[in-house]
């Protein structure tokens, strides 16, 4: 069985870190001769040669890309996923580079580096990087050198190259329009601030996309002199379409005698099951009551009224992701450079709905 970094780590009697700076050419002197010696001596016994196939790429101008998530179905069901995943696709095989997607297991890493080393890629895309807190830690102490690139829930002060979309500005964009209709009874509802993750443990997390998109929609009715009725921010248990419908009803139901003129959703999945359950009571839209989305997935243009939502560029976002990170692995010198952190601002699109 081929040894892996932390089988040559265990047995050198040191960190997978360590094995990790005795491998990288750029930090190898720093490690103590000693130590150094007996890891390359476990590794030459071992024949260890965890970047080779990278090597050889990198010999021919062609990297390969590792693509990390985490253990979730919504990987391979949700749009969101599904179009940023095609744009990496579409530039990375494009240009003639290999793509490697693994899934993040409990085999334990002390910096993100050894991610590399160990799979054997030359960069690192990362999806939902605040979907595990193993990953989280990892992206917050990582140095700048490292050729990484993550998506969404920017955090102020974060020193990673970093492609996300403006949600807070999408929302104020929601909110604008149905003002310039003449509405002044908006509500919102809202997605879970937290997500529960169960993976070698049950973790809460905080949601930075359901905060951002909460705080963005508050701002944008203060900025408007707009009431914020309570009872008119529903907090929905879950962002997956159907999970959501029964407490979107029950709170149709308790604001039924004085209903809003118009609903802004935390995203598409959200806004169908509100859709349903407005059909449901009579509260038939946008005759009634405008409803808008969020993110432009596919079910909500075929539906009847079809929806009105907010674009988040997510295929573009997957495409200039694989650019940064190209140019940050084929110039050295480029590792140096500050953080790239590219935002995109959410388009408004128009449909039946509002």
């Amino acid at each position: 069985m081929k040894p892996k970094i932390t089988d040559i780590a265990r047995e050198a009697g040191v960190s997978t870190t360590t094995v990790t700076r005795v491998i990288d050419p750029r930090q190898s002197a720093g490690v103590r001769p000693e130590v150094r010696e007996r890891v390359l001596e476990v590794i030459r016994r071992h024949n260890y040669q965890p970047n080779l196939l990278a090597r050889k790429m990198r010999a021919r101008k062609r990297y390969t890309l590792g693509i990390l998530t985490f253990p979730s179905k919504d990987i391979f069901r949700s749009g969101y996923h599904r179009e940023i995943l095609t744009g990496i696709h579409d530039q990375g095989l494009g240009a003639s580079h290999e793509l490697k997607f693994f899934i993040l297991t409990e085999e334990h890493y002390d910096r993100l580096e050894e991610v590399l080393y160990e799979h054997g890629i030359d960069g690192l895309l990362i999806l939902s990087w605040r979907c595990h807190p193993k990953v989280m830690e990892l992206v917050e102490k990582t140095k700048e050198d490292l050729p990484l690139v993550i998506f969404n829930d920017y955090k102020p002060g974060l020193g990673v190259n970093i492609v996300y979309t403006d949600v807070k500005k999408g929302m104020k964009k929601a909110v604008q329009y149905l003002a310039e209709k003449g509405d002044t009874k908006i509500a919102m509802l809202a997605g879970p601030k937290e997500s529960v993750i169960k993976n070698g443990g049950t973790h809460r997390i905080t949601s930075f996309d359901a905060e951002e998109k909460l705080q963005g929609f508050m701002e944008a009715m203060k900025e408007r002199n707009l009431p914020l009725k309570e009872g008119w921010i529903f907090e929905c248990p879950s962002y997956h379409e159907g999970e959501s419908y029964l407490a979107i009803k029950a709170w149709l139901g308790k604001i039924e005698h004085q209903p809003p003129e118009a609903i802004v959703s935390a995203n598409d999945a959200i806004a169908l099951d509100a859709w349903r359950a407005l059909k449901d009571i009579k509260l038939w839209f946008p005759e009634k009551i405008r409803l808008i989305g969020f993110d432009d997935i596919e079910k909500g243009r075929h539906v009847s009224p079809s929806l009105t939502t907010l674009r988040q560029p997510l295929y573009e976002m997957g495409k200039e992701a694989v650019r940064i990170l190209l140019e940050r692995i084929e110039n050295p010198v480029n590792l140096r450079k500050e953080p790239i952190q590219k935002c995109f601002t959410p388009e408004l699109i128009l449909r039946q709905s509002a």
